[in-house]
């Protein structure tokens, strides 16, 4: 009876740390994927200013042609920085659900946590003789229950 009520407590508490490590891996998935999409429009941007300086180079008279394709190169990396801005958002309003769920099942995990531990010492102490003889002991030196097992001494003499 003792082990299971040990064996019980050791799995409710790896059970928790299950959670924990599952956030965990949630969390750095998430890292990923932003810094992923972040290092993608880093490079989309990086390509299209090479590519707008390479038709400048080839072109250095011709200004409104380079205005335009300027204001075309601008307009495309304002509309990334919107799309990365909304995806990063995003994933951060996901972090935030994943948050509280965590949060809610680490609450129920260690209250069945607690629960088995208290059966687990439940267990110990009936299985345990010394367990009764320091509870006993306890009492004795505990001002509040001594004092009714005197009222009754005094009783019955």
């Amino acid at each position: 009876m003792a082990t299971d009520a040990v064996q019980k407590y050791f799995d409710t508490l790896l059970a928790s740390y299950d959670l924990l490590v599952e956030a965990v891996d949630k969390a750095n998935e998430r890292g990923m994927k932003v810094t992923k999409q972040l290092t993608s429009e880093i490079v989309k941007g990086q390509r299209e200013a090479i590519s707008l300086g390479k038709q400048f180079a080839g072109q250095p008279a011709d200004a409104s042609q380079f205005y335009t394709a300027m204001l075309q190169s601008t307009t495309e990396a304002q509309g990334r920085m919107l799309n990365f801005t909304q995806f990063a958002y995003q994933e951060a309003l996901g972090a935030g659900t994943d948050a509280r769920e965590t949060v809610q099942k680490l609450v129920e995990a260690n209250q069945e946590t607690a629960k088995a531990a208290m059966e687990a010492a439940r267990t110990f102490a009936a299985a345990n003789p010394w367990g009764d003889m320091v509870k006993k002991g306890m009492e004795v030196f505990t001002p509040k229950a001594a004092e009714p097992k005197k009222a009754a001494v005094a009783a019955k003499g």
